[in-house]
């Protein structure tokens, strides 16, 4: 059989047909599968897209018996490709001078990343080392890109968190259901939004004398809107933070009104945003008097749900398109969606604020959600859409491979 052979010569040519048999081949083996993986995770959006939509037109629909030992051939390659970490002490991940990394502990029981505090021109992964850190866990100090106001969503920090733990799951066999975001200060305000914004890639948020970003309205003396992006994307998410009343360098009044806003919201939907809030006197701008290390315990009680029944997603960034079970090619950015697995095989999707236009959304679909021997009936803002089966599918995989997750590695997939 010549599949394997062609479907390399695809991959490596970005999706030209193929001139055989369309739609009976099957994805390749072994070496010829390791070489598709690292050609896909080295390819552009673009081109990433192209080679879906050749795996489309060409393959057969994947039997159900071969699925397990295919994702997990596919999740040995993806972690074998790509860099990793120094497994402990200080470090740069791109070249000498940039992308400074501490490493300490193992993440036997868990991985932390700590990001520091600072502000313009000030702030360095020592500071979180020497404060945080122990109490059993694995913990990633990264230090931003570059030292501003809003250092870790500026000049690509945000981005090279990720990308540091995704080269933990290539240095270490680490659980990707207990990784946790912590700081104070500045690194506060990181956790809040990074933690936020990924949700689905944490299994719990603190966050010390740091507030998410808030609006304030004109003719208002306080905030009155925490930015988007962030509090209806808690909804499964553990967080805790603390803050003092006497804070001079951050005030209470962000912390405050994220706490009434949350408390408004859960009302809404009772079942989720389990959070909890110390708000204290006498502190400053201080670690709480207990110190850090009990609502790390806290946080590390919980481990992740990765294919939750119910989410909310509030996207903000072009480029974050997989969130739990959904993927948005071209997500309304600033509009709130709600997705429910409800019983009977039946999936509702709806819009909470913004756009009915879901132009680009796709449904990942698995168990525990839904039975994909059967057929899946989708509700889309009201609307009944008729039952029908949805296949397992080699180009659902790949693109939920780049995830490095299992858990979040799908097989079918129901465009919108």
């Amino acid at each position: 059989m010549r599949a394997p052979q062609v479907l390399l010569g695809v991959v490596l040519l970005a999706g030209l047909a193929l001139p055989a048999r369309a739609g009976d081949q099957a994805p390749p083996k072994g070496k010829a599968l390791r070489a598709l993986v690292e050609a896909y995770l080295d390819a552009d959006p673009a081109a990433r897209r192209k080679m879906r939509k050749a795996w489309d037109d060409q393959l057969a629909p994947l039997e159900a018996k071969a699925l397990p030992k295919l994702r997990k051939e596919l999740i040995k390659y993806a972690l074998k490709h790509g860099p990793k970490l120094q497994k402990k002490g200080r470090n740069w991940f791109f070249e000498k001078g940039k992308g400074k990394y501490i490493v300490a502990g193992s993440p036997g029981k868990g991985l932390f990343l700590g990001l520091h505090g600072g502000g313009a021109g000030s702030g360095d992964a020592e500071n979180a080392a020497s404060a945080m850190g122990g109490g059993g866990f694995g913990w990633i100090f990264p230090e931003v890109l570059k030292k501003t106001e809003h250092g870790w969503t500026d000049a690509g920090s945000e981005q090279f968190v990720l990308e540091l733990i995704q080269a933990a799951k290539r240095t270490w066999k680490l659980d990707p259901n207990r990784v946790y975001i912590t700081g104070h200060s500045m690194g506060g305000y990181g956790t809040w939004t990074i933690g936020s914004r990924h949700a689905d890639v944490f299994a719990g948020l603190a966050a010390y004398a740091g507030a998410p970003s808030c609006v304030t309205m004109e003719g208002q003396r306080k905030p009155t809107l925490v930015a988007p992006g962030v509090l209806p994307n808690l909804y499964n998410v553990p967080l805790h933070f603390f803050q003092s009343g006497d804070d001079r360098n951050v005030p209470p009044e962000s912390n405050d009104l994220a706490n009434a806003l949350l408390r408004d919201i859960k009302k809404e939907h009772p079942k989720g945003f389990n959070f909890r809030y110390d708000r204290v006197e006498g502190r400053g701008h201080a670690a709480p008097k207990e110190g850090y290390r009990p609502s790390q315990k806290w946080l590390a009680s919980h481990d992740r749900v990765p294919r939750p029944a119910k989410f909310l997603w509030q996207p903000v960034l072009g480029w974050k398109r997989h969130f739990y079970w959904a993927y948005w090619a071209y997500p309304e950015l600033e509009s709130v969606l709600q997705f429910e697995a409800k019983p009977g095989n039946k999936v509702v999707v709806t819009t909470l604020e913004g756009s009915d236009d879901l132009e680009g959304l796709t449904l990942l679909l698995g168990a525990p959600l839904v039975d994909l021997a059967k057929p899946v009936t989708v509700v889309l803002n009201g609307t009944e859409r008729p039952a029908v089966r949805v296949a397992h599918t080699f180009s659902t995989l790949m693109l939920t491979l780049p995830r490095l997750d299992s858990h979040l590695l799908f097989d079918a997939r129901l465009d919108l």
